[in-house]
């Protein structure tokens, strides 16, 4: 029973200040978890950004996969590098039947495997009249570069220590085979040849895209 003089409080009405003031307390508690959420978010940025400044400094880093000038199908190599390397590899395979294409890495090494002898006469360094347009082509692979890149050689001829190699022996045939395409037009530090452990008689030639400092410009990195 109410007391004598003291108003009537509608039923219903207790506590409605303090439903209020708790709504707002939770608005306020959100509104600072995502302010504070926002603000670190933004220092990771700069600390992302700052992270790969520091990475770029460090290690070269192809412009055109930095800035997307050119497509690329992922940080093995571009697209056009993949094509070219796929186009130095077809060549050999419908000139050698037997040559054995391997692709490596994608857009960066091609490995090429035959019998020396499918490329020189036997018993000879000379090279086989009907593999000299395999050469020009080859040459003019090595030759043609794009801003930025370009397709190196590395022949390897394969010499067994058990084995008493015969005359011409792969010193002969790899120096050979060098001298015969710069002659066709190649870079002369775009090949490099040599001998390496392995079955006598075979040959295998690793075809790689390099970077050059600038357009026009070869050396090896």
């Amino acid at each position: 029973m109410p007391l004598p003089g003291k108003p009537l409080v509608p039923q219903g009405q207790h506590g409605g200040n303090g439903s209020i003031v708790l709504l707002l307390s939770l608005f306020l508690l959100l509104l600072v978890f995502f302010i504070v959420l926002n603000a670190q978010s933004v220092q990771a940025v700069s600390r992302v950004k700052a992270a790969l400044g520091s990475l770029e400094k460090s290690f070269h880093i192809d412009p055109r996969l930095r800035h997307g000038d050119d497509p690329f199908a992922s940080r093995a190599g571009t697209v056009i590098a993949v094509q070219r390397l796929d186009g130095v590899g077809d060549l050999f395979a419908s000139a050698i039947a037997v040559a054995k294409v391997t692709t490596v890495s994608p857009g960066q090494l091609m490995e090429v495997r035959f019998a020396a002898d499918e490329l020189f006469e036997p018993g000879t360094a000379t090279v086989r009249r009907d593999r000299q347009g395999l050469i020009d082509r080859v040459a003019e692979a090595l030759r043609e570069s794009r801003a930025g890149e370009r397709v190196e050689l590395d022949a390897l001829l394969a010499l067994s220590p058990a084995a008493v190699s015969q005359p011409p022996g792969p010193i002969e045939r790899a120096g050979a085979l060098a001298r015969t395409l710069v002659a066709d037009g190649a870079p002369a530090d775009a090949v490099t040849v040599g001998i390496e452990r392995g079955e006598p008689g075979e040959a295998r030639l690793l075809f790689s895209i390099r970077l050059t400092d600038a357009p026009g410009r070869g050396g090896r990195r």
